[in-house]
C-alpha cells in the first residue's frame, strides 16, 4: 500500500513538471511544436477551455428555441445565466488564445486566419454581452433573441476558423514529424503522409 501511494505521488508530481506555459519540447531533440506557450501536460489550454463558452451559449439559443413554443418564464431566464457564463467562459478562453496567438509560429496564412478567428470571437463575445444587458431586466426580449442567433451564427464561423488552424496549418500540434513552416496540398495536416 505504502510503495503504490509512493508510486502514485512520484508520477502525480513528475505530471506536475510537465505543466508549464512554454514549449516542452526536448532541447536535444528535433521535434518541431506549432503550439503556443500556454499549455498544459503538454497540451494547449485554449481548445479545452473554448467548449464552455460555445455550449453555455448554443445553450442559450436552444432555451430561446424552447421558449419560443413553451411560454414558462424559466427558458428566457435560464437563456440570460447561460449568457453570462457563456461570456465569462469566453473571456477566459480569450487569455489562453491571445497567448497561443502572439507565441506560436504560424505561416503568413495562419496568422491571417487565426486573425480572423480572434476579431470574430471578439465580435461574438461583444454581441452576448450587449445581448446579457439586454434581457437582464426583461429576458424576454425580441433583440435579445435575435443577438443571440446571431452571435451563435458568428460562433460557428469563428470555431470552423479554429478547426482550421489546428487541422490545415497545424497550430496547436506537436507533430514530431512536420516542420512548422509545412505546405499541404489541401485537406488536413496529415495530408501528404
Amino acid at each position: 500500500m505504502e510503495g503504490e501511494r509512493s508510486r502514485f505521488i512520484s508520477t502525480a508530481a513528475a505530471s506536475l513538471a510537465e505543466v508549464n506555459f512554454g514549449n516542452t519540447a526536448d532541447k536535444n531533440t528535433e521535434v518541431f511544436r506549432m503550439q503556443g506557450k500556454a499549455t498544459l501536460f503538454g497540451h494547449p489550454i485554449h481548445p479545452i477551455l473554448v467548449s464552455f463558452p460555445i455550449g453555455f451559449f448554443v445553450g442559450a439559443l436552444i432555451s430561446d428555441i424552447i421558449s419560443a413554443f413553451n411560454h414558462m418564464p424559466v427558458w428566457p431566464a435560464l437563456s440570460v445565466v447561460l449568457i453570462g457564463f457563456g461570456i465569462i467562459g469566453a473571456l477566459l478562453a480569450a487569455i489562453f488564445g491571445f497567448l497561443d496567438y502572439i507565441t506560436a509560429p504560424m505561416s503568413e496564412a495562419a496568422k491571417k486566419t487565426a486573425t480572423m478567428h480572434l476579431t470574430l470571437n471578439l465580435i461574438v463575445v461583444a454581441l452576448f454581452v450587449v445581448a446579457f444587458f439586454v434581457r437582464y431586466d426583461r429576458p424576454p426580449s425580441v433583440l435579445g433573441y435575435v443577438l443571440t442567433v446571431i452571435g451563435v451564427g458568428i460562433l460557428g464561423i469563428a470555431g470552423y476558423l479554429g478547426g482550421h488552424l489546428s487541422y490545415h496549418y497545424g497550430v496547436g500540434v506537436a507533430d514530431e514529424k512536420a516542420p512548422p513552416e509545412r505546405h499541404l496540398p489541401s485537406g488536413t495536416a496529415t495530408a501528404g503522409r
